[in-house]
């Protein structure tokens, strides 16, 4: 009797969590604590997965040694992370040789949608050390012909479209403000050859600043979502508009409604937790992403089973200024990168007059002398945001973004 993918793609998941259930349990210490006794595995379906516990970020952060499942010789690569505005620990991620030649093969298999053999491709991108995220990705095209051209992170726009003009590179991979601050740049001082596909990572694009760097450069401009935790790879749009394939072979992404734990109906929104499938070196079971994104329904146009997700989303959930709800950065993304005079801004709530808050807004364009409508900002952000003050100042043209120094991130100040 045939089998039929997806039957097969399911029992091959379930296979792959009993196995890292089993890894986790026997050999790090951390889950030899949190997870339930033996005779209650393995499961007997992915599904009932839910009624084991979460693993946070602070769990991480009280040190790797509970968590590593291998020998400290198998271990090819510690990343130290420090969370947004954190004075503490950082929480440390391992992976051995193994963990990171899965990542070079799921980095692969989604660059060939957009290189081919012979292509040359622009990786800006930090992580130029071995085992960083420019030097897999770079493995990757190797492997199968694409010629990578390690740029490194853009913070000088003018000196990286110079490089796009000599170099004509077939595709370029980026950080999205970067990518959007070279495309602005390229549109004004360049033309002619432009990139057949553009794939933004590391951080929220925003719809709005997609289009733009879109109308630039006239080519595709896809998505990726990922996160060190994940093994840097975690879902990637098929083409443009098509939602994201979770990459399912190495890990089981679940959403949950984050005020109960419980999974979510089918279409609704809620927050990422995913559980590794094939990591040897640091397994990592129910971890909450604090990201936000839903299933999407129905087959995709490529064919593939996997399932996808909408563009995920970093919220401020429960965050409060003087009663005020602080929206997501992704909101106020949408509405300031629909200006085409804003090349980038910075954003910070604090207390403003009782019973309010003040959002200070540094916006950043092509030119001290580029006119900008301060009147239609603050009128579509007292939309979004009731009761919100509004201050809004242009950086001197001497100051460096904040997207070309690093993550961008809303500061809240109580």
């Amino acid at each position: 009797m045939e089998i039929h993918p997806f039957a097969e793609f399911k029992a091959y998941e379930l296979e792959r969590l009993n196995e890292t259930l089993r890894l986790a349990r026997a050999k790090s210490r951390f889950y030899a604590r949190r997870l339930p006794d033996m005779d209650r595995l393995p499961l007997k379906s992915a599904e009932e997965i839910t009624r084991l516990p979460f693993t946070e970020e602070k769990d991480l952060a009280e040190g790797i040694e509970d968590f590593i499942c291998v020998s400290a010789h198998e271990i090819s690569r510690i990343v130290s992370l420090f969370s947004s505005g954190s004075t503490g620990q950082p929480k440390r991620i391992c992976f051995t040789a193994d963990d990171l030649a899965r990542t070079v093969e799921y980095f692969a298999s989604g660059m060939r949608q957009m290189a081919s053999p012979g292509d040359r491709v622009m990786i800006c991108m930090p992580g130029g050390s071995d085992y960083g995220v420019a030097h897999l990705l770079g493995t990757a095209l190797e492997s199968f012909g694409a010629r990578p051209a390690k740029y490194g992170a853009i913070t000088d726009p003018g000196d990286a479209a110079d490089f796009v003009a000599s170099e004509k590179p077939d595709c370029i991979v980026g950080i999205p403000v970067q990518i959007l601050a070279l495309a602005e740049y390229y549109g004004r001082h360049y033309g002619g050859n432009s990139p057949k596909a553009i794939l933004l990572s590391a951080d929220y694009a925003a719809e709005s600043l997609k289009r733009r760097i879109r109308r630039i450069f006239g080519c595709p401009v896809f998505n990726h979502y990922g996160s060190t935790e994940m093994g840097y790879g975690g879902a990637l749009e098929c083409r443009p508009g098509s939602g994201l394939h979770v990459r399912d072979k190495d890990l089981f992404f679940e959403i949950v409604d984050p005020s109960n734990g419980q999974p979510v109906r089918p279409g609704e929104e809620g927050e990422i937790v995913f559980t590794t499938l094939t990591r040897r070196g640091m397994p990592l079971i129910r971890y909450k992403t604090g990201d936000f994104a839903h299933f999407l329904d129905g087959p995709c146009g490529c064919g593939r089973i996997s399932r996808r997700i909408s563009p995920p989303v970093r919220k401020n959930e429960s965050e409060e200024v003087s009663k005020v709800k602080i929206p997501p950065l992704s909101l106020l993304d949408e509405m300031m990168f629909s200006r085409p005079e804003i090349l980038d801004y910075s954003a910070a709530f604090a207390p403003g007059n009782p019973g309010s808050a003040r959002l200070l807004l540094t916006v950043w364009t092509h030119s001290e002398d580029y006119g900008i409508d301060f009147g239609s900002i603050r009128e579509k952000i007292a939309n979004i945001v009731p009761g919100v003050e509004i201050d809004i100042a242009r950086a001197n043209h001497t100051d460096v973004p904040p997207g070309l120094r690093g993550k961008r991130i809303l500061r809240i100040e109580k």
